[in-house]
């Protein structure tokens, strides 16, 4: 079964004050934002994907890109609303830019979770991290349940529950990425391959047009 996983589009147009938006912050998507759902549409369209499972976040952005998907291949299959894939609450740093986070937190708790995804402990981040980490394999092994084999299913969520995906992948994905965090820019995708409860990547933080849907399938 391969897993596509998108995140959504931009919610900050330029210009905008950056800062960290997490699951008490229900931004929508920017007209950019809404463009680049269309694009993933475009390319699935494009490909000879056919979607068994179109599933998203609760937070408006990941609703709404989706819904822009699924509206652009057709509306076949509509949005499955899963709160595994919600967004990480950010604590204290949510509303804050990392500048501002560095300035009343200091630097190291910052940059571990930007460099290794290591789950920093002063801001009070929620759920837990081992919460998050059993939704997002509960959120796969249902799907391997329940998709057929040579099917394909597209999650919609957001950057922090992103990382969680990335540690269901063989290690040696973790050695080939250099021991990157795996973050994933806005509208970007990552593709998976679900076997047996494993999970293989094929491509991490792409643009939807860059070839590798089609190349996968």
């Amino acid at each position: 079964m391969k897993l596509i996983l998108s995140r959504h589009g931009n919610t900050f147009d330029p210009g905008d004050k950056v800062v960290w938006v997490g699951r008490r912050t229900d931004l929508p998507l920017t007209g950019e934002g809404c463009r680049q759902a269309q694009r993933l549409g475009n390319t699935l369209c494009q490909s000879d994907i056919r979607l068994g499972g179109l599933y998203c976040g609760p937070l408006r952005r990941t609703r709404q890109h989706a819904e822009i998907v699924a509206e652009w291949i057709g509306g076949t299959p509509l949005p499955i609303v899963d709160s595994r894939l919600a967004e990480i609450d950010y604590g204290a740093w949510e509303g804050l830019s990392s500048q501002e986070i560095i300035a009343q937190f200091g630097r190291e708790e910052l940059e571990t979770w930007e460099r290794y995804s290591a789950w920093p402990r002063s801001p009070g981040w929620s759920p837990s991290e081992a919460t998050l980490a059993d939704g997002v394999t509960t959120f796969v092994e249902h799907l391997a349940r329940t998709q057929g084999e040579d099917s394909a299913a597209l999650a919609v969520t957001s950057n922090g529950v992103l990382r969680y995906f990335l540690r269901l992948a063989e290690d040696k994905l973790k050695v080939k990425m250099g021991g990157r965090s795996g973050k994933v820019a806005t509208g970007n995708i990552c593709i998976l391959e679900v076997r047996k409860g494993n999970c293989q990547v094929h491509a991490w933080n792409i643009a939807p047009d860059q070839g590798c849907l089609s190349h996968t399938y």
